[in-house]
């Protein structure tokens, strides 16, 4: 289990009720040896006058009980059953559990969102008790059980998890990153086979870290995605039918000018749909939103559900930000294509791509399995759900044919590439939006895409926010990909659909 609910006893002081026959120094001696604090910290809280209830530590230890319960030698000392929240697993998926805060209650994560489940019902014991303060089991009169909470199984699977967890911390420590998410989902399903951010934090010392270090960054940061919403772009004017894979586009020498404002480009001369998603051609794409249109360009990202939250079951999910065509100036339409001007989550770009993959069905993401309760009753099981389809099953299929080019020779995301499997994907170099603009120095480093190209199966996202000194998709986040994508490949058993050659065969063999 990744979080264990323990029976354990609150040990509390109260200075006034300490008898005058009793050795202060001895006591504090005790409770310092037996809950592991210092003496001097423990002397110092009998010395307090403002309070009659002054916590001093939990022990799940009945031996510690029965040695601080003591009438003769001990008094001013007492304790409360509770129960406390264990992670033995540690930091792992810490961004999905959460934690339970001092006062029992969950505070991030599924024990947020599932408080009522996970809670239970305390139960009541109504009795006597002797003078060592245990309880006479003759004389007791009323006995109400408690219930146990419910137990809840998550879709996460802990191997592609660990993968994942350790694959972006070594690229935030590499690359002096400001943090890092991935998400790795099941494709036909929409569920969530792993999830996390870096840095993490571990959920029983939730207190020595920060708001933002609990955060979720895979759900809860909204960031402008780059060119990784280039396949979005040309996903809609196929649909439309406004052009065909073959379709070509003027981008000249490498600068365009709309609006009075300049596009650059390392792309010249005239390249087709095809090319442009295969080399981030910004002009392309740009001259791609204004064949769309505000309105049309609008509604296709709003059927992709960008703008609008996802319903995973975790709080802090994002709506992203995506203003109405309306209160678009001129320039909008040429930069929102090349994923300027709108800011997305992380969870929302896989799950267009996800989209893609899967024929254009789009299946709302979920984390949670079933929820079991104490009796094994079966009260949740998760079933997967459709929620749109933004694109006719030929369109998706093309976007996706055309993605397969991006990790080939000439492509920007060649680093993202797997032994013995087809990838389809994009890259992603964002400047962060910053008072006034861009920054020059600062930007969002990101790959998407799924595996295998041919029969998809799952698709992984990775963003690292503000890597140093390189910082492009391509160099950044494509190498991260490949890694988490290889490993989710073997835990899943998946057969390759390329050939390999010699070498890879007697690795493969047992």
């Amino acid at each position: 289990p990744m979080a264990v609910s323990l029976p354990a006893r609150l040990f509390y002081l109260d200075p006034k009720a300490v008898k005058k026959e009793h050795d202060v120094r001895q006591i504090a001696q005790k409770v310092a040896q037996r809950l592991d604090l210092s003496e001097e910290s423990v002397l110092a809280q009998f010395k307090r006058t403002d309070s009659r209830y002054i916590k001093l530590g939990i022990s799940l230890d009945d031996e510690v009980f029965e040695a601080l319960s003591d009438p003769k030698t001990i008094s001013g000392v007492a304790s409360e059953d509770i129960v406390i929240r264990r992670y033995p697993q540690g930091r792992r998926m810490s961004h999905v559990l959460g934690f339970v805060n001092n006062m029992g209650v969950g505070g991030a994560g599924i024990e947020q969102q599932f408080n009522s489940y996970l809670t239970g019902t305390p139960g009541l014991i109504e009795g006597e008790k002797d003078a060592g303060r245990r309880e006479i089991f003759s004389r007791r009169k009323i006995h109400v059980p408690p219930i146990a909470g419910s137990d809840i199984y998550l879709t996460l699977d802990h191997r592609i998890q660990y993968e994942v967890e350790r694959a972006i911390q070594e690229v935030v420590e590499k690359f002096d990153a400001l943090s890092a998410w991935a998400i790795v989902q099941h494709i036909s399903t929409g569920k969530i086979l792993a999830m996390a951010s870096f840095p993490d934090f571990e959920p029983e010392r939730y207190t020595e870290t920060t708001l933002d270090v609990w955060r979720n960054n895979a759900l809860a940061i909204v960031y402008e995605p780059g060119s990784i919403m280039k396949a979005v772009t040309v996903a809609a004017l196929l649909n439309e039918r406004l052009a065909t894979p073959e379709t070509e586009y003027e981008v000249g020498e490498g600068v365009w000018f709309y609006a009075g404002k300049p596009l650059r480009d390392h792309v010249y001369g005239r390249v087709s749909v095809s090319t442009a998603l295969k080399k981030s051609s910004n002009i392309a794409c740009a001259k791609m939103g204004l064949r769309l249109g505000p309105q049309k360009l609008e509604a296709y990202l709003r059927a992709f559900n960008f703008g609008s939250k996802l319903g995973i079951e975790l709080p802090g999910e994002e709506n992203g930000i995506l203003a109405r065509a309306k209160q678009w100036d001129k320039l909008k339409p040429t930069r929102i294509p090349i994923g300027q001007g709108i800011a997305v989550t992380g969870l929302q770009m896989i799950n267009a791509y996800s989209t893609l993959a899967n024929d254009g069905r789009m299946m709302r993401p979920y984390v949670v399995d079933r929820i079991v309760s104490p009796s094994g009753e079966v009260i949740m099981r998760a079933k997967p759900e459709v929620i749109g389809c933004p694109v006719r099953p030929e369109v998706a299929r093309a976007v996706r044919e055309m993605l397969t080019g991006v990790t080939e020779e000439g492509g920007t995301g060649k680093r993202a590439s797997v032994k013995g499997f087809s990838i389809a994907g994009k890259t992603g170099t964002a400047q962060k939006a910053v008072p006034g603009g861009y920054s020059s120095t600062d930007y969002y480093a990101s790959f998407v895409g799924f595996v295998p190209a041919s029969k998809p199966v799952f698709s992984v996202l990775v963003s690292v926010e503000r890597p140093r000194p390189q910082h492009t998709g391509g160099f950044v986040a494509a190498p991260v990909f490949a890694r988490i994508a290889t490993a989710t490949a073997r835990y899943l058993a998946l057969d390759p659909d390329l050939p390999l050659d010699d070498d890879d065969l007697r690795l493969a063999q047992p």
